[in-house]
Order: C-alpha cells, then sequence, then structure tokens
C-alpha cells in the first residue's frame, strides 16, 4: 500500500472542517422541534424491551442502530455498552470545528424498560466525546477537552480522561495523566480484557498514529507505537482493540484502496504479537463519506460503526424539513452488524 501524500491528507481534513460547519443551520431548526423529538422518542421507547435497546440483532449486512432513538437527524457517533447490556452511551456533536460542543449521552434499561436519552451527569459542560467502558465495567474512558490545569483553556486539544463507577453512576472525572497524556493530543482510548489501553496520539507536527500501553502493577506502562503495517502512513486515528486482543479497526485513508474519505480497515494479531498487513471492510461497511469511529460490543458479537452517507440526487430537489433532520444525512448514525464481517477475514484461520 502506498503512503498518502501530504496535499491528500490536508484535503481531507479540509473537508473534515467543512463537513462540520454545514451542521450549524440544521441545528438550528431541530431546536424549534424539541418537544416533537422528546415525545417520539418516549413513543418508541414505550414498546422496546432486553438487550440492545430491543433492537432486531443484524446479521452480516449493516443496520442502522435503534433508528429515531441513537441515530436521528443529530450527528451520532462512539457507541459503548456497559458488560451487563443495560446501559448504551454514545456521543452527540454540536457546531462547527473547534467551536463545537460535544456531549456524552447514555440509555439505560431499568427494570425492563428503557429510559429516553440523557446527556451524563459528568458532561455537558465541555466538549466530550469517545466514551468507552473497560471491559469489567468499573471505569468508563473518554476524551475531552475540558482544561486539566483549572482556569487553563484547553484550545482545540483532547486528551483522555475516565470516571470510576460509583453506584449505578459513575464519579468525578479524572485526566489519566502520564506516561499516556504527554506532548501532543491524545483520544480514543479502547481497553482490552488485561487491561492494555490503545489509543491516539497525535504528534506536534499534527501527523496522529496508534499507540498502546500496557497495564501493569495497577499503572499503565510507557506507551509504545503499533509497527509500521498498522501507522502505514501520517494519519491513523481512532482505533478500536477488540476485547481479546486478536484484532484491531483502524480509521485510515490508503490511497488507491479507499471507498471513501477515510474507510475502516482491521489487522488482526497472533500469538506472538504480529499484526496482519491491513484489510479493508469493503463496501458494505465503508461509505463514500468520512467514517472514523468504530467499536465492538462486550461479548465481542456485534461491531458498531458510524458512518455518513450523504444524500444524494438533491438536483433540482425543493427540500423540506424532514430532508434536513432524516437520518442518511450526511451527518453521521450509528450502525451495526454481527462481528463475523470481520473474524472471517482473519488470514490466521
Amino acid at each position: 500500500m502506498n503512503e498518502i501524500k501530504t496535499e491528500e491528507m490536508k484535503l481531507l481534513k479540509k473537508r473534515y472542517r467543512l463537513l462540520y460547519s454545514l451542521l450549524t443551520a440544521g441545528l438550528i431548526m431541530l431546536s424549534c422541534s424539541d418537544k416533537t423529538t422528546k415525545d417520539s422518542i418516549e413513543s418508541k421507547l414505550s414498546n422496546l424491551s432486553g438487550s440492545y435497546l430491543g433492537q432486531e440483532q443484524p446479521g452480516t449486512t449493516p443496520k442502522i442502530f435503534a433508528p429515531g432513538i441513537v441515530s436521528t437527524g443529530l450527528p451520532e457517533r462512539d457507541l459503548t455498552i456497559s458488560p451487563d447490556g443495560n446501559e448504551i452511551y454514545f456521543t452527540v456533536q454540536l457546531g462547527r470545528d473547534y467551536d463545537y460542543r460535544s456531549c456524552i449521552v447514555c440509555v439505560k434499561q431499568i427494570n425492563g424498560l428503557w429510559s429516553k436519552p440523557e446527556v451524563v451527569s459528568f458532561s455537558g459542560q465541555y466538549s466530550d466525546i469517545e466514551p468507552f467502558i473497560q471491559p469489567d465495567g468499573k471505569k468508563m474512558y473518554f476524551a475531552s477537552r475540558r482544561p486539566i490545569v483549572e482556569g487553563v483553556e484547553n484550545k482545540g486539544r483532547y486528551s483522555i480522561w475516565y470516571v470510576d463507577r460509583v453506584g449505578d453512576g459513575w464519579g468525578t472525572p479524572k485526566p489519566v495523566g502520564e506516561p499516556i497524556t504527554g506532548e501532543g493530543m491524545v483520544c480514543y482510548a479502547s481497553i482490552t480484557k488485561s487491561g492494555t489501553m490503545y489509543f491516539t496520539k497525535m504528534h506536534e507536527d499534527g501527523n496522529e498514529f496508534i499507540y498502546r500501553s500496557k497495564f501493569v502493577d495497577g499503572k499503565f506502562t510507557t506507551p509504545e507505537i503499533l509497527p509500521e503495517n498498522i501507522n502505514i502512513n501520517e494519519s491513523q486515528w481512532n482505533a478500536c482493540i477488540s476485547p481479546d486482543e486478536d484484532y484491531l479497526i483502524i480509521p485510515s485513508y490508503v490511497e488507491g484502496y479507499n471507498y471513501g474519505s477515510a474507510d475502516y480497515y482491521v489487522s488482526f494479531r497472533d500469538e506472538n504479537d504480529n499484526w496482519s498487513d491491513l484489510i479493508n471492510l469493503g463496501e458494505k461497511i465503508n461509505s463514500p463519506g468520512l467514517d472514523f469511529t468504530p467499536s465492538i460490543s462486550p461479548d465481542g458479537k456485534y461491531f458498531f460503526f458510524q458512518r455518513m452517507n450523504w444524500t444524494e440526487n438533491l438536483d433540482g430537489k425543493i427540500l423540506n424539513y424532514n430532508d434536513l433532520v432524516n437520518i442518511h444525512n450526511g451527518r453521521g448514525d450509528i450502525y451495526w452488524v454481527d462481528a463475523s464481517v470481520i473474524t472471517d477475514l482473519n488470514p490466521n484461520k
């Protein structure tokens, strides 16, 4: 696979910024229908029970996850599920460029009934994204632009934070600190059953790479960058490790191999800690747009992922309100699919 050219990466990042700059107008309109939206969500939830928000479980063809509840006309991303399956967290992103505000939202199943989505107790003031509940359920990691030092603004720079489980809620956010946090931005933490953290680190030159840090004697060790067949160019980000650490999903742009601005790839890890070359997950998973937030269900059965499906064939069409707030409108929705679409690609089988 050829390395991506610097000019192409600049174009990709410009597209990303432009995408979020288009959100503002539609979101102003959405605020006018707040009560209607809440009533609609509560109506949908009243008949749902069981795991995964009572949704019909998918096969090998991706389906939108919980349409009208989780996936709506808003831009959603970053889904994580508690080990018992009774709590589902995701991100709703608002605004544009570095002025945007993102919140972590939760739905809970209590006494067999699912609650309506609510912003979690520790989110809402700062830009918080990328929740990930570690496999034992005792901590949730997330990325945030909240100030690490009180009163010092953290302009445009994300760091990894965590909250401890306290009863049926969460404690006060704390920065994960050294040795994870250092020079450059860090984000998108995912944790294996053994406690190893995989995350994205942006270097001072703006290039992004995937790192990991093992959890030994109650603390994270010095991070190590993953090998060159994972970090194949200057921009890999938002990688998600499987619970058993046997494969890694990586969003990236690889010249000549992509279906969109960024695609999902997989690399498989063997018992000797060797990683396979990246394999594109194909056009059933990847969209013509920007795809960049993968996650795996705690039981390893399902692959959740955000994708941006552009609305096509608008030439001459007179748009109405439903066109603006509908899913599939390019803002980002959460899909799910049977994880066999990943594991069946394993060359070590």
